[in-house]
């Protein structure tokens, strides 16, 4: 009994520390957004009032020369308050109107865009790095890259799968199926997709020797179609550093394009299943610290992306959208009045907070098993 309960305490300060540690990388990344826009501000001599890491009640606050540093008691959300540039829920806006030399409203427009554009650029070098850094010390396997950023070296074969009846072993590096090669691992996997239950010969190199190997590929069935299979895993490899910043780019750029794509079908299909709220957002943070730090800086990296993208979002609360607003006041010549901004901002807060509420909902019957 005693050794149960001990048990179910280790279990739960276990998922105790994994949850705090999921929600302080979200922290993180939403500090290192507002840091950029932050930077930027500082760089043209713009005054902020205050920077925030999360909404709601201060749970600590330090002032810093003329910023009032606050870490706040909901970590999902976060703002830099600037003055002279007014925004719903941007700390307490007393220098909203300000039109100061050091306020953003008295600055041209390629240092407003710039600021706006702060946070995209942050989170998009935070995941140019990180993917360099575990390019450099060993990528880990992760549905999110893998295989685009395999090589074809075998690094596992399944027992009694038809690569092991074929005789292929670890080391073992396929060249070609029936002599086509092919220019990324990721084509060859689709190759074997397409032959379900078919006899080929493959090219493979073992231990620096060209070598054929005949095989039958497995079938599996996936939403009622058949696919081939060999039941091998591919590697990743480790990269000396230049390659190592070259694959992280490289793999910031196939999330980039997996979220746009992501981003569009929502918008032209009106599908949204493919969107995680808050509570997805955390568990699965969550999740990936328990799978060790790799696994997590590698979920970090993917967040930061989608974060930077959905910043681009024309809303007035997004970046997108303040930058847009303020595009169209250089156009005109002159400000938008106040009043029209702030019922654009409770417009969209108030479409935002349906959305978050809505998707709140469906990960909870999602991760309660109802869906």
């Amino acid at each position: 009994m005693l050794g149960t309960l001990i048990q179910q305490l280790v279990a739960l300060s276990q998922s105790a520390f994994f949850i705090a540690v999921g929600i302080i990388g979200i922290g993180f990344l939403i500090g290192f957004h507002e840091l950029g826009h932050f930077i930027f501000c500082k760089l043209f001599g713009i005054k902020t009032p205050s920077f925030s890491i999360g909404m709601g009640p201060k749970l600590f606050s330090r002032k810093i020369g003329e910023t009032e540093f606050v870490l706040a008691a909901i970590p999902l959300g976060g703002y830099v308050e600037i003055a002279g540039a007014a925004e719903v829920g941007q700390g307490d806006q007393k220098e909203a109107s300000s039109t100061e030399s050091d306020s953003f409203a008295s600055k041209p427009y390629y240092q407003k865009m710039l600021v706006m554009a702060g946070g995209v650029l942050f989170n998009l070098i935070f995941a140019y790095v990180a993917l360099s850094v575990l390019y450099y010390v060993g990528m880990p396997k992760s549905a999110l890259l893998y295989p685009s950023n395999a090589s074809r070296t075998i690094s596992t074969v399944e027992e009694n799968s038809p690569a092991a009846q074929a005789g292929l072993k670890t080391e073992d590096i396929i060249l070609a199926i029936d002599g086509a090669s092919f220019t990324t691992t990721q084509d060859l996997i689709e190759q074997i997709k397409k032959m379900p239950g078919a006899s080929a010969s493959l090219s493979v190199e073992r231990q620096g020797q060209p070598i054929t190997v005949p095989v039958k590929f497995g079938e599996k069935s996936f939403q009622d179609k058949q696919y081939g299979f060999l039941g091998i895993d591919f590697a990743i490899p480790r990269y000396p550093l230049m390659a190592s910043i070259q694959m992280g780019i490289q793999s910031t750029h196939t999330i980039i394009k997996q979220t746009w794509h992501a981003l569009k079908s929502i918008f032209t299909q009106r599908n949204v299943q493919q969107i995680g709220g808050p509570l997805m957002v955390i568990s699965q943070t969550v999740k990936g610290a328990e799978k060790g730090i790799k696994v997590f800086i590698l979920l970090l990296a993917f967040i930061s992306v989608n974060l930077a993208l959905l910043n681009i979002i024309p809303l007035p609360i997004m970046d997108g959208g303040q930058a847009l607003m303020y595009t169209i006041e250089a156009l005109l010549g002159h400000s938008l009045p106040d009043k029209t901004r702030l019922i654009i901002h409770y417009i969209t807060w108030i479409m935002l907070l349906a959305l978050v509420i809505f998707l709140s909902i469906k990960d909870a019957f999602h991760l309660f098993g109802f869906l």
